[in-house]
């Protein structure tokens, strides 16, 4: 079975059925009433149809003529750049495309996740070095030996959440994805940007813009365009106490669905998770069910490494006393949203314990707030006008705002009865 998150608000399970097209397998789902058509996903299907088609007129990796030529002699296929809204079903098609591919040799991944992998296959190059050759680039650059290494093992790699926010992932994309497509991969990626504004307002990002062009050649580009999310749906009720996963200043029933969920709650303890040779503790557990608190889990110095420990550890994760976060947090809520992206990818069941309504549990006004004045600041520190400054795409909190956009939907679908049937990823 096949697990895709689909608009209607709610994941849902999907049969293996590689000998249809993903348009007739949509269409079916919709006459089922599982979908609502939109003629925006039908088009991205019609494009990765395309994609899919010359994906398999390929010879594959194993095949004598693979063996007897080069990667770069095999024909190019070009994929898909993907950008719109939350919620308008962009990666629920692109992990459609995914599952029905016929090739094994594919990776799906957050953008995120891939390039901490990419930086950790360097480090661990460079540690096989003399001291003396580590900064020789000439010589002994580390990005096209990892790409090709790559490549051997994904044809088609998959990308949710392509943006680019670190100064060191971004000096480094244009070598990186030079060598993966001159080895034949072809890459499909959502985002939530234009390819234009890709790494906007970043340090240094004259040294990014050659990447764009690159990224254009070798991948259509493809504007959603929609202003629905699809997530946002009344939910129906969860086989657990009380039949929801949000409650507002209840700890007490986190403590019932913790002692169902448990069989009794007995042996829980503290238990340490080990990540990258240390240990982090937080809350209490049995089993792959873990209860703690806002201020444990997000207060606390965690990182996106510790989270996915925790997402590979837990399959259930309670959290009392979360309160209303705000750009005023915004450690704490960029810390939360890096939580929420890799735990709805790991299909991790969160059931929380708020201050407000889970609607309201990140204050979106005072983000755009916040953003309106660092612009104005940034205004009146350069003397320009408003013109000007949206003219030079100066700082406006557009990312920041979007994930935490996201965040919230993704946040409302994980309510969801069909996301709770949903088995827990434990890999990455």
């Amino acid at each position: 079975m096949l697990h895709l998150r689909i608009p209607g608000g709610c994941p849902r399970r999907l049969s293996v059925r590689y000998l249809s097209s993903l348009i007739s397998l949509y269409r079916d789902d919709v006459r089922k009433g599982l979908l609502v058509e939109d003629s925006r996903q039908v088009h991205l299907l019609e494009r990765l149809e395309d994609v899919t088609s010359r994906l398999d007129a390929q010879p594959p990796p194993s095949s004598w003529f693979s063996r007897i030529f080069s990667a770069s002699s095999v024909p190019k296929v070009k994929g898909l750049y993907v950008f719109g809204g939350v919620g308008c079903g962009k990666t629920m098609i692109m992990d459609m495309f995914y599952q029905e591919l016929a090739t094994t040799s594919k990776l799906r991944t957050h953008f995120h996740d891939f390039m901490l992998d990419v930086h950790e296959r360097i480090h661990a190059f460079k540690s096989t070095l003399p001291p003396s050759h580590v900064n020789d680039r000439k010589c002994y650059d580390p990005i096209p030996v990892v790409a090709r290494e790559i490549a051997k093992e994904s044809r088609v790699l998959c990308f949710d959440e392509f943006q680019v926010t670190d100064v060191a992932d971004a000096m480094i994309l244009k070598r990186l994805f030079h060598t993966l497509f001159e080895e034949g991969v072809t890459m499909v990626a959502t985002g939530n940007r234009p390819p234009e504004d890709l790494y906007k307002n970043g340090l240094q990002r004259s040294n990014f813009l050659p990447f764009i062009p690159m990224l254009k050649a070798h991948c259509e580009v493809l504007d959603m365009e929609s202003i629905v999310d699809y997530r946002i749906s009344e939910p129906k009720p969860l086989d657990i106490p009380g039949g929801r996963a949000n409650y507002i200043q209840d700890p007490d029933q986190l403590d019932k669905i913790f002692h169902y969920l448990t069989g009794g709650a007995e042996g829980a303890v503290c238990r340490p998770v080990p990540v990258l040779g240390r240990e982090i503790r937080v809350g209490v557990s049995v089993g792959p069910i873990l209860s703690t608190t806002y201020r444990e889990l997000i207060e606390q110095s965690h990182g996106s490494s510790d989270f996915r420990a925790l997402a590979r550890t837990f399959s259930h994760v309670i959290i009392k006393d979360f309160p209303q976060l705000s750009i005023k947090e915004k450690t704490q809520l960029r810390r939360f949203i890096v939580m929420m992206d890799i735990f709805y990818d790991r299909n991790v069941k969160l059931i929380i314990s708020s201050d407000v309504p889970l609607h309201d549990i990140i204050c979106l006004q005072d983000a755009d707030q916040k953003a309106k004045d660092e612009l104005r600041m940034l205004m009146d520190d350069l003397k320009l006008t408003m013109e000007e400054a949206k003219s030079m795409s100066l700082f406006t909190g557009e990312d920041e705002v979007f994930s935490q956009k996201r965040a919230l939907s993704r946040l409302t679908e994980m309510q969801c009865a069909d996301y709770w049937d949903l088995p827990h990823n434990k890999h990455e």
